[in-house]
């Protein structure tokens, strides 16, 4: 899943990352709408009552604060191997361990490619910032990221 990654132009990204900064607010609420409208054929979202509404203040009014204990019982299911739209309507790719635990049992966080594309976006806004005080230049580096031994669930997803 993880290839080499290119160029990577820093003065973009900075600029790019700047520009959201600015507007943090304006842009949290547009990414709430976005993945309440994305996602609203989802179980989990259908089961809070929401019924496909995107507004912050119905978001605040029907999906409660949880925990991932909550929430475990739908990761299992996709752990086991349902493929149904449990928790997103894009299909589950792999899944991470956390670093903590709930009740001494790993936590498991499910990963789509658009969270995996989130992802790399942050290190490479992190990467971009870093060269900056601590140029490269021409040189290379080498960026660890630690990762459990990995393995496959029951229902045959990548996990680690």
């Amino acid at each position: 899943m993880l290839e080499k990654m290119g160029e990577i132009n820093t003065e973009k990204v900075m600029k790019e990352f700047e520009q959201v900064t600015k507007n943090a607010g304006k842009i949290q609420k547009e990414t709430l709408k976005n993945i309440l409208e994305l996602n609203s054929e989802a179980e989990y979202l259908q089961e809070t009552g929401l019924n496909g509404r995107s507004d912050p203040d119905s978001f605040k009014e029907c999906v409660p604060i949880v925990t991932h204990m909550d929430i475990d019982p739908y990761i299992q299911r996709i752990l086991d191997g349902d493929s149904t739209n449990i928790l997103t309507t894009k299909p589950i790719t792999n899944v991470t361990l956390s670093s903590g635990t709930s009740q001494g049992k790993p936590k498991f966080v499910p990963f789509n490619d658009e969270l995996f594309e989130n992802t790399m976006q942050i290190y490479e806004t992190s990467y971009a910032f870093r060269n900056r005080e601590f140029p490269l230049n021409k040189s290379k580096g080498l960026f660890f990221v630690y990762s459990s031994k990995h393995f496959k669930t029951k229902g045959g997803l990548f996990a680690g």
